[in-house]
């Protein structure tokens, strides 16, 4: 059942992107086309084959849902860092492969419509398979899930939005085997959003401020039983700033690269009993 929902589903966004109205650039060659959509197809049908052998094929039962025993981001297990990692999973991919389209010599029409499919469906798809294994369709994930992607189209949409930018950082305390199983070290994950004052008040006082730096405030758990709540205020790299406008190809790296918060200063704030903070460096 699930073999032939994933070749259904596959079959489906295929027939769709065939059906996209396509700009193709000239001055770009068939090669940059045909090596960006075997590549994005590659990574999308891998993952799922991946899903499938690592979650779903020996725990295979009928349709159900997932009955969640709390409350939207109240897990003590997680405390919402695993809907944040939907959030964000969505908007990584969604981002990473409407960049790829772009170089391949797409236009930008064709690629936020293509990668916008491609990433919704891919997390439905992995709800769906979830629904046909011990683990349930869990409506909460593919609502973060949708979110991501909804986020960046409206970014793209609406410059405004771009002066507030969705990144990410791994580094946990304990590593038991490489590569670390990022579901097995959740207080490891940091989501950040990044704040560019210098262009959102560049009328203003944000021209004074440098635009290669920016503010971040980052979300993460506690690695104790039970977890609390962690609170990141620090400082992110610019990377369109310090490295964009150069050229087309280094910009759709440097855009990619950026999503990803590198480390920089910032203070820590736990929510215990008594107040807790730190100072760190790798975030």
């Amino acid at each position: 059942m699930i073999k032939n929902l994933i070749v259904y589903i596959i079959f489906t966004v295929t027939v769709f992107s065939q059906n996209l109205p396509v700009t193709e650039d000239s001055s770009y060659s068939n090669t940059r086309r045909i090596i960006s959509v075997a590549g994005v197809s590659a990574v999308y049908i891998s993952g799922l084959i991946d899903a499938y052998h690592m979650w779903w094929k020996n725990e295979q039962r009928p349709f159900h849902f997932y009955k969640p025993k709390y409350q939207w981001c109240s897990d003590p297990a997680t405390l919402g860092i695993d809907k944040a990692g939907h959030f964000y999973t969505s908007y990584f991919l969604y981002r990473i492969q409407k960049n790829i389209f772009l170089w391949g010599g797409y236009d930008n029409n064709f690629s936020t419509k293509l990668s916008a499919a491609l990433s919704g469906s891919f997390a439905v798809l992995i709800e769906v398979g979830d629904a046909f294994s011990d683990y349930g369709f869990d409506y909460q994930d593919l609502v973060f899930n949708l979110g991501g992607v909804g986020y960046g189209l409206l970014q793209d949409e609406y410059p405004f939005f771009r002066n507030f930018n969705i990144k990410w950082s791994f580094f946990p305390s304990r590593i038991k085997s490489f590569p670390p199983s990022f579901s097995e070290h959740y207080s490891g994950h940091i989501y950040w959003i990044t704040i560019d004052i210098h262009n959102l008040f560049k009328e203003s006082f944000g021209k004074y401020f440098p635009p290669y730096i920016q503010p971040a405030i980052g979300f993460s758990i506690s690695e104790a039983n039970p977890a609390k709540r962690e609170w990141v205020f620090g400082l992110d790299f610019n990377l369109k700033a310090i490295f964009g406008n150069t050229n087309t190809d280094w910009d759709y790296l440097t855009n990619s690269i950026d999503l990803i918060h590198l480390p920089a200063p910032g203070i820590k704030f736990t929510n215990k009993e008594k107040h807790y903070s730190s100072f760190f460096l790798l975030n």
